[in-house]
């Protein structure tokens, strides 16, 4: 019986921080349609507590879209590196995670190129693209994978062939094996 139980808590915590990562990639991709509600999305990602490094990349995340909305150059900038000092420590943690690294990617291709900051665009492609199965074990929802897999197509930052090799990904199911 305790077995059962100990069973039972650690899936109701599992599926409890998975349908927090779900709300939180929710929530950015509507940040991302309307930048004005970038305010709540920091304010709901910082409440989280003991996060996991990919929490703690759209902590991160959201320190960058705050400069969207803040008027002062100097605070934009001063919210852009505070956006950069956490990735950098994040990315340190779990080098290897698809997910953090196409946030990365997303902020560092928006960001003005006179900020010199865009610097590992085509490192996080190359993750991105050798790292896709990698998607499925990590909850990320087909959804969100083809999401990513959108905006790396919209961009043009990946090769043609770098396309088809993620587009076979998807073929063999390998994206959509993520939970939602």
């Amino acid at each position: 019986m305790k077995y059962i139980i100990i069973v039972v808590l650690t899936l109701l915590v599992f599926a409890a921080f998975s349908q927090s990562l779900s709300e939180i990639r929710s929530e950015f991709h509507l940040v991302v349609l309307n930048p004005d509600d970038s305010r709540n999305f920091h304010d709901f990602v910082s409440e989280i507590e003991n996060p996991s490094p990919t929490v703690q990349a759209y902590q991160a995340v959201s320190e960058a879209l705050l400069a969207q909305v803040v008027w002062n150059p100097f605070n934009k900038l001063k919210q852009v590196i505070k956006y950069n000092d956490q990735m950098k420590e994040v990315i340190e943690m779990d080098s290897h995670n698809v997910e953090i690294r196409f946030l990365r990617l997303a902020i560092e291709y928006n960001l003005p190129s006179f900020l010199g900051m865009s610097i590992h665009m085509e490192e996080d492609v190359r993750k991105i693209v050798s790292n896709l199965s990698n998607i499925s074990r990590m909850q990320v929802s087909p959804h969100f994978g083809k999401y990513i897999f959108g905006f790396l197509e919209q961009t043009d930052l990946c090769s043609p062939s770098q396309l088809a090799q993620m587009k076979r990904s998807f073929d063999r199911g390998v994206v959509t094996a993520g939970a939602e």
